[in-house]
């Protein structure tokens, strides 16, 4: 596993810093696992998921009921959470493949076309004849970088187990979800039975997920799922964030255990600083190595076999969009740990690829290379 860092520090996951950085004293950031693939390529890494289309507009604000808004930019590009990710992948010069099912509409080709052309392996992905594919509007308020969305599912439909092949998933390293499905379960199971790391995105706690915490090595959540998994065990309301949430799950055929109406109408509080590590230790005895719970400007909070600490995130660039700053944060970190890096110094990596990312409009725009990654980290101030 991964070396601890010399002092407790942490990374975070999404978003924008505007204080001055303090010194660091870091360990060195490779460290020597196992992550090869058979073939002696470069390790892959998999992804499996949702993907769509997103319409970004780029508002003067976003309206309230019966309010209007200026459209200051607008831009169509793919998106997706663990999509996304394999996209900041291979931006940064890794073996990316993704996995998702989509429609043989013209929607469908776009998303499948820009997985190409970022260099993503789509190979394994699924189209439905007759099916249309997922499209979302994304609503970004122009002074903040605050969102909001219109999503419009399609009718392709999630990918099954049987559409696996089972093989080529588990000869993958290292594998990517963002659900807790059927499909996403058979492939952890597979890929960890191969001895490959596989890494869960969560945004909202569900009990749905919990069958898929023992297969996982690494669980990367938000605040708000390490805040609801808390209110879960004590036994208290998630939330309404947690409900419609949920509720799309329901829609999907994926949960269990809770019914969205059973989960209240208020927003279970969210907790701050040591309350997330606590999250994340607790998260850790169901099952994955690593938990990290990010805090959005505040950083990130590892719970790790290695030790608990926490890493300051950098300051964005310039703030236009957050969308996707989280999803990047993702695929540079198991990026950084299929290259070697060590935990820590996977983290800061992530860190700065989601600052960075945030200074243009789209999840995808402004992810970066590796070059422009480490020139950044290399001036760019930190959070105290």
């Amino acid at each position: 596993m991964s070396t601890p860092p010399a002092s407790p520090l942490q990374t975070d996951s999404f978003f924008i810093l505007r204080n001055v950085a303090t010194p660091l004293t870091l360990p060195s950031p490779f460290v020597k696992i196992s992550a090869t693939s058979n073939n002696g390529e470069a390790p892959r890494i998999l992804g499996l998921g949702f993907a769509c289309v997103d319409d970004l507009l780029l508002l003067s604000e976003i309206p309230p009921p019966e309010g209007r808004a200026t459209i200051r930019g607008r831009l169509e590009q793919g998106g997706g959470m663990v999509a996304t990710a394999m996209v900041a992948v291979a931006r940064l010069g890794g073996n990316a493949a993704f996995i998702t099912r989509v429609g043989d509409d013209p929607t469908g080709t776009q998303i499948l076309d820009e997985f190409r052309a970022e260099g993503v392996d789509v190979s394994h992905a699924i189209t439905s004849p007759g099916f249309t594919s997922h499209r979302t509007i994304v609503l970004v308020d122009s002074r903040t970088g605050a969102r909001a969305f219109l999503a419009g599912r399609g009718t392709a439909g999630d990918v099954l187990p049987d559409d696996l092949d089972m093989a080529w998933v588990a000869a993958s390293p290292f594998l990517h979800l963002s659900d807790a499905g059927p499909a996403a379960i058979a492939a952890a199971q597979a890929v960890e039975a191969h001895g490959g790391h596989a890494c869960l995105d969560g945004t909202h706690y569900h009990p749905s997920v919990d069958a898929l915490l023992p297969h996982l090595e690494y669980l990367v959540v938000s605040r708000f799922f390490g805040s609801e998994y808390l209110s879960h065990l004590a036994g208290r309301e998630l939330g309404a964030a947690a409900r419609e949430y949920a509720g799309t799950l329901v829609a999907r055929d994926q949960a269990s255990q809770s019914s969205p109406a059973a989960m209240g109408e208020a927003y279970a509080p969210v907790l701050t600083g040591h309350g997330l590590l606590e999250a994340a230790k607790r998260l850790r005895e169901r099952g994955p190595t690593v938990v990290v719970v990010t805090e959005g400007e505040a950083g990130c909070w590892c719970a790790s076999p290695d030790g608990d600490f926490h890493v300051p995130a950098y300051v964005a660039p310039a703030v236009v969009d957050t969308t996707g700053a989280g999803d990047v944060f993702h695929g540079a970190f198991l990026q950084a740990r299929a290259t070697g890096r060590n935990l820590h110094a996977s983290l800061e990596l992530a860190s700065a690829v989601a600052a960075l990312k945030c200074s243009s409009l789209g999840g995808r725009t402004g992810s970066p290379d590796l070059k422009s990654t480490l020139a950044f980290m290399s001036t760019a101030p930190r959070h105290a």
